[in-house]
């Protein structure tokens, strides 16, 4: 690999004037089309009005009527006799159609599913227009003019199909093509051989992307149990999947999912819902604990409502659910045994002066193997071994023993910690929505969810007291704004804001290692600062476990993204064009703390009595990192209608990943123009910096979009698709961000 390559890829990108210019410009064009948002969460009824013989009937009244909530929206056909009505709230409407000459005749029970157009074509008869047809046939249940492949799942499906937990994300597997590893958490889903995480989740139109490691922001899991929030399935209207997707979608190369949240009607409606487990009547035993079922119960309750407060104007939605979950983890673990092992005889015992016995597994034994005289006073002290002798007590107030107090004599070691693991979650959602007028209409949505997890960091460690606490808050803000100033255009915009807060901290994260037992482990190990206290990891080879909590604390978040998503629909005869802009503002706070309270290492059982490490680590310079990183898009797409049967799809989108920054430039990377013999090869990353980027962010990334929808019969019910299209998955800050940190740590030169 040449150094003009590595140049190219770590050095920023000169043309950053062209970035602005083009972003600059399609902010220009989109102010003049008037500023608008996008409808993922929401669905489009489209068709046209004809007569008898099938010709066109030009300047046509169509209106479409929500039939929960009242409202209306009047179009006139144009003068290919088309209309279109898009950005629709999910539920069930009736389509109507007038004309001088002809009779009324209206189609009801039109369902509009989110993300999907349905095609409703009326043909109206002569006669006076007081007559009204009435056309109850059914509409196709599938599209016949769209190449995007996918489903919609129903909030009906969703509450009928048995759901563990009750996670929408695991009916993902329904679809085809998507995938899950077993036991992985939610938010892990791939769709067609791609990664895990690299499908887009949107929330009410919201992109939930996490800058970690790129899966959903809501919904997904952290540290343990199946997710750390979870937006109540009562309250989803429903969900798809889209595949092979069109130029308005972005930024990952997986399956896209739309989310709907239900909205209130004129009526007031709502449920209820609670479901238990207990694992001591319902579940086998553990086959390692016989004649004992694992711990494991689990509480599920909840509620939604949703009704007016004027009618066909303004209404409400909300909801709540709650969990809590127990789970006793069955680990076995090997720990020194508290008695000697005189029987244990042979070469693997592990002692050198003691004849019988097993210095491998025996505190005792190895003890007595090196000598009372030659324990290192702080092993001594750690192992709870009193002054002049080999024979370890258990803890107390005022006698420190780090080890579980067993007197096992099994020569494996075998120990149960039968740690707990808790995770009490609340989710609490509002939403509501303000029919303005025929032109407007107005929305905003409020979620958020709270939890407690207690749970363990590896089946290696041994007591409750060095288990993890970990309080997360995840949040999502959004609001929408419809306008349909006439028949052909409409302007859809939406912003929103979610993220992900949460901290992982030892459950003796109180106590300084220099403090005297029991406040502390009467172990000076250099650490004052309060949120690095805690014993460090101690590891003994030979033994599965380790004292203490292990390495992974910290604080992450606020992490997730701004959104801004803006967009035009336009019908013109046989096109149906739409074109927007996408902004997501990436939000990356993460301040890990590993291994601040140091790791030490020992050989065997021995080496860790006479106080000889085998290596030790432990954290220097500052954790703490805060970036941004800016995306940007716009897309351009057409849904052509060739003939009645025929529908070509296609779409060009544009998008710039910008590369992420560090708020003090605390971050690194490596700089291929230097001589590693003068100079450091990994340099800071950062404006003012040696290197002012990661990587060259890219302005040229142009994905064109192709499909066509063949509906060969005419009757929507075979429909023949075929795609092909280019799509581009950025790379997420936690990728570059903290892995190679510019710190205290860096040798000079």
């Amino acid at each position: 690999m040449s150094a003009s390559f590595l140049t190219r890829v770590v050095r920023v990108c000169t043309s950053t004037r062209r970035v602005l210019q083009l972003v600059g410009t399609a902010v220009v064009l989109l102010v003049v089309f008037l500023p608008l948002f996008s409808q993922s969460n929401q669905g489009t009824v489209q068709g046209g009005v004809f007569d008898q013989t099938g010709g066109a009937i030009a300047g046509a009244t169509v209106t479409v009527i929500d039939v929960a909530r009242g409202v209306t929206r009047a179009l006139t056909t144009d003068n290919a006799g088309e209309y279109v009505a898009p950005s629709l709230l999910p539920g069930t409407y009736t389509v109507r159609a007038e004309a001088k000459g002809f009779r009324t005749v209206e189609h009801s029970g039109v369902l509009v599913e989110v993300g999907k157009t349905i095609r409703v074509d009326l043909t109206v008869q002569p006669g006076e227009q007081t007559q009204t047809v009435t056309v109850t046939g059914e509409i196709p249940e599938i599209d016949t003019t769209d190449s995007t492949l996918g489903g919609t799942v129903s909030n009906a499906a969703i509450n009928a199909l048995p759901l563990n937990g009750r996670n929408f994300e695991r009916l993902l597997q329904l679809r085809p093509g998507v995938i899950t590893n077993p036991g992985a958490g939610a938010g892990n889903a791939s769709t067609n051989g791609r990664r895990t995480g690299n499908d887009l989740l949107l929330v009410e139109g919201i992109a939930q992307i996490g800058p970690s490691n790129g899966t959903t922001t809501l919904n997904a899991v952290y540290r343990t149990g199946d997710a750390n929030s979870l937006v109540p399935i009562d309250a989803i209207q429903e969900f798809n999947t889209q595949q092979n997707y069109k130029a308005e979608y972005g930024w990952r190369d997986g399956s896209v999912v739309n989310v709907g949240v239900k909205s209130g009607t004129n009526g007031i409606h709502g449920s209820a819902f609670a479901f238990g487990r207990d694992s001591s009547a319902t579940d086998a035993h553990n086959f390692f604990t016989p004649g004992v079922a694992t711990n494991a119960t689990v509480e599920q309750f909840g509620a939604v409502a949703g009704g007016p407060i004027i009618k066909d104007k303004l209404f409400w939605f909300l909801g709540y659910e709650g969990l809590r979950t127990t789970l006793t983890n069955p680990a076995v673990d090997t720990i020194p045994a508290d008695v000697a092992m005189p029987t244990f005889v042979g070469s693997k015992s592990g002692c050198t002066v003691l004849g019988a016995g097993n210095c491998a597994f025996s505190m005792v034994d190895a003890c007595t193997d090196i000598g009372r005289a030659n324990i290192s006073p702080l092993s001594a002290q750690l192992a709870g071994l009193p002054v002049g002798s080999c024979i370890p007590q258990p803890s107390s107030s005022t006698f420190e023993n780090l080890f579980p107090f067993t007197t096992n004599t099994n020569t494996a070691g075998n120990f149960v910690p039968g740690l707990i693991t808790t995770g009490p979650l609340n989710n609490g959602f509002i939403k509501g929505d303000y029919i303005l007028g025929p032109h407007h209409h107005v929305s905003g949505f409020y979620f958020v969810s709270k939890s407690y997890q207690h749970v363990g960091y590896d089946t290696k460690q041994l007591l409750p007291q060095w288990q993890a606490n970990v309080p997360s808050n995840v949040q999502m803000f959004n609001g929408a704004w419809t306008w349909t100033p006439n028949s052909t255009w409409v302007n859809d915009a939406r912003a929103g804001y979610s993220y992900l807060f949460a901290k992982t901290l030892s459950g003796d994260t109180n106590m300084i290692p220099a403090n005297p037992w029991p406040t502390g482990y009467g172990f000076n190990t250099g650490v004052t600062n309060p949120l690095y206290g805690g014993l460090p990891e101690i590891d003994i080879g030979g033994l599965n476990m380790y004292l203490g909590a292990g390495r992974r604390t910290g604080w992450r978040g606020p992490e997730g993204n701004a959104s801004f998503v803006d967009s035009v629909s336009y019908l013109r005869g046989k096109h149906a064009f739409k074109f927007g802009f996408d902004f997501v503002d990436v939000v990356y706070d993460n301040n890990a703390y590993n291994r601040a309270n140091g790791r030490i290492q020992f050989s065997n059982l021995e080496n860790f009595l006479k106080g000889i490490p085998k290596s030790g680590t432990i954290l220097v310079g500052d954790p703490n990192l805060y970036a941004r990183a800016h995306w940007y898009a716009a897309f351009l797409q057409d849904d052509w209608r060739l003939t009645t049967r025929v529908t070509l799809n296609l779409g060009l989108r544009w998008e710039y990943n910008g590369s992420p920054v560090e708020k003090h430039n605390y971050d690194g990377s490596f700089n291929a123009d230097v001589n590693p013999g003068t100079s450091y090869a990994v340099q800071q990353v950062g404006p003012g910096a040696p290197l002012k980027s990661f990587y060259n962010a890219d302005y040229k990334d142009f994905s064109p979009r192709l499909g066509l929808a063949w509906d060969v019969r005419g009757n929507g019910k075979t429909v023949v698709r075929a795609g092909a299209s280019i799509l581009r998955n950025p790379v997420v800050a936690g990728q570059y961000i903290g892995l190679s940190p510019f710190g205290a740590n860096v040798p000079s030169q």
